[in-house]
């Protein structure tokens, strides 16, 4: 499954696939700053989460 990107909220049932990296970031970013909600991001070929802040 490489370049989907897999967004997750740590306070609330958003979740979604994302087959940018572009359309993940917006995503998260607007769900974060809507709700105040700590998202992560993570690429599903990757091993580990990006450093990205």
């Amino acid at each position: 499954m490489e370049g989907v990107y897999h967004v997750v909220c740590h306070k609330c049932p958003f979740e979604g696939l994302y087959g940018s990296a572009t359309h993940a970031s917006v995503e998260r970013t607007a769900h974060e700053q809507a709700y105040d909600h700590r998202v992560s991001s993570l690429e599903i070929n990757r091993p580990e989460p990006s450093a990205e802040v």
